[in-house]
C-alpha cells in the first residue's frame, strides 16, 4: 500500500494580497480608534472643559469623573433599593443629572419597562428610544428621549444603564431642550466610561 502524499500549492501573490489587506484592515482600526478619543476630546474643549476630577463611593467599590468646573452633592437613600445616590450639575446650569447603584431584582430589561409604564402616566414622553450598549466590557442600555411640558421648556433625558452582577449602575443626564447641543451625547458617553465599579 503506497502512502498517499498532498502537495499544498500556494500562491504567492494571493497570499501577498491577503497578507496587505489584513495590514490595513489593522491600520485602519487603530485609526478609527485614535480618530474616536479625538473627537471626543475635541468634544470636551468645545464645552470648555478641560479637566476631569474623579470621585467615588461605595467604600471606593465605585469610581467615576465629572467635568472639574461642576459640583457634586451626595444624598443619603433610605431603603436597600438605592444603595449610592451622586446629584451633579454643570457649572452654567444647563446640564444635571446623576450617578446611581441600585439593587436589581430580576432583568434590567424587565425592570426599565416597567419604570417607563410608571413613567409614562406622570410625563408626556416624544422621541423615546432605548438600545443595548456595550461600556468598558459591560453591558446594559441607553436610553433617550425627550419629556414634553405644557408650560415651560421640554427636556431631553440621556441615561446609561450598566448591568453590575445583581445590581446596576444609572448614569444619567438632563438638559433642557433649547440648551441641548449635538455633541452632547459625545461628552456623556465620555464621562460614563470613566465609571468603575467593584
Amino acid at each position: 500500500m503506497t502512502p498517499i502524499i498532498k502537495s499544498i500549492v500556494i500562491n504567492k501573490r494571493k497570499l501577498g494580497v491577503t497578507i496587505i489587506i489584513i495590514g490595513l484592515m489593522i491600520v485602519l482600526l487603530g485609526l478609527e480608534k485614535n480618530f474616536d478619543m479625538k473627537l471626543k476630546f475635541t468634544a470636551l474643549m468645545q464645552n470648555n472643559i478641560k479637566y476631569l476630577t474623579q470621585y467615588e463611593g461605595m467604600q471606593s467599590k465605585l469610581r467615576y469623573k465629572l467635568p472639574s468646573k461642576w459640583s457634586s452633592e451626595n444624598q443619603d437613600m433610605s431603603g436597600n433599593e438605592i444603595l449610592y445616590h451622586s446629584d451633579f450639575k454643570s457649572e452654567d446650569n444647563k446640564i444635571r443629572g446623576f450617578v446611581e447603584v441600585w439593587n436589581l431584582d430580576g432583568s434590567l430589561k424587565s425592570f426599565l419597562e416597567n419604570s417607563k409604564i410608571i413613567s409614562q402616566k406622570q410625563n408626556l414622553y416624544k422621541n423615546y428610544h432605548i438600545s443595548e450598549i456595550e461600556i468598558n466590557g459591560g453591558s446594559g442600555y441607553l436610553i433617550e428621549y425627550t419629556i414634553t411640558k405644557e408650560v415651560g421648556d421640554s427636556y431631553k433625558g440621556i441615561e446609561y444603564f450598566l448591568k453590575k452582577g445583581t445590581q446596576f449602575c444609572r448614569f444619567s443626564f438632563f438638559v433642557n431642550e433649547s440648551d441641548f447641543k449635538e455633541n452632547m451625547p459625545t461628552i456623556f458617553e465620555t464621562i460614563v466610561k470613566t465609571l468603575e465599579y467593584k
